[in-house]
């Protein structure tokens, strides 16, 4: 129990190293794109509630609302839950299917971290290994994703459970999307390992406290407005080298210095 508390600890340390690794190195520059795409995607979404949730509201209202229920009362709550939903889906689904565009470019800078703190050459890369990359790459994240929606309904069923159902379904939930948001980040550093899909599935479980410090880290910037959306998808990656490199080569004293 301890040994997992102080992994969990150690996956959330893993944004302070990474915080020193870019100041250190002078990764900044490599926050841009990222960050770039990030507050895109977030601000589409933006765009597209205030083009859509106005008219989508009324419609609801007088066509799927009780008439005793009717009135403008009625369309700004539905109008306000439209987006709560919106914004609720986004969170829980930016790790598996937005950082999915990402992943070349949140690749490259794993790949980049371990160069300036390793000092070491990234691996060879010829055509068919880049191509088994990418389904490689595909396979997990379509997998992440059906298994976060599974298990997250399963988790919100426990709601309906009186008094403990309440109190276990918030806490299940977060740690869902802790492990799976941990493991996509933690796997740009495995893959580079060829790891098998297998064997990162593997080493996510034997190592599950630490890729939960890894997701939760990462899902507590998405809440940061702004700041946080653009940051989080840079420092969550190399926030995960780190802390996958660390546990890979356990206790290396390169790493000493972060």
């Amino acid at each position: 129990m301890l040994y997992n508390i102080k992994e969990f600890f150690k996956g959330i340390g893993a944004y302070v190293k990474a915080h020193r690794t870019i100041s250190k190195y002078n990764l900044w520059s490599y926050m841009t794109l990222p960050g770039i795409m990030s507050l895109c995607y977030i601000f589409l979404l933006i765009f597209l509630g205030n083009i859509y949730f106005s008219g989508l509201s009324d419609h609801i209202n007088k066509n799927w609302i009780p008439t005793f229920m009717k009135g403008e009362a009625m369309v700004i709550v539905t109008f306000v839950l439209l987006w709560i939903v919106l914004f609720l889906i986004a969170y829980i689904t930016y790790r598996q299917i937005v950082l999915i565009f990402f992943s070349p470019i949140l690749s490259y800078l794993s790949e980049v971290t371990e160069k300036v703190v390793y000092n070491e050459p990234p691996p060879e890369l010829n055509f068919k290994d880049f191509v088994k990359d990418i389904i490689r790459g595909l396979i997990i994240n379509l997998r992440n994703l059906f298994l976060t929606i599974i298990l997250t309904f399963f988790a919100w069923i426990l709601v309906f459970i009186p008094i403990l159902g309440v109190m276990v379904s918030p806490v299940l939930m977060f740690l869902i999307q802790f492990y799976y948001n941990g493991f996509g980040l933690i796997d740009y550093t495995l893959e580079r390992k060829r790891y098998s899909v297998r064997e990162s599935i593997e080493f996510a479980r034997g190592n599950r406290a630490r890729v939960i410090g890894v997701g939760a880290g990462f899902m507590l910037m998405l809440l940061i407005p702004l700041v946080g959306w653009f940051s989080a998808p840079a420092y969550g990656t190399i926030a995960a080298t780190l802390a996958a490199l660390d546990k890979i080569n356990e206790n290396d004293p390169r790493l000493e210095g972060l």
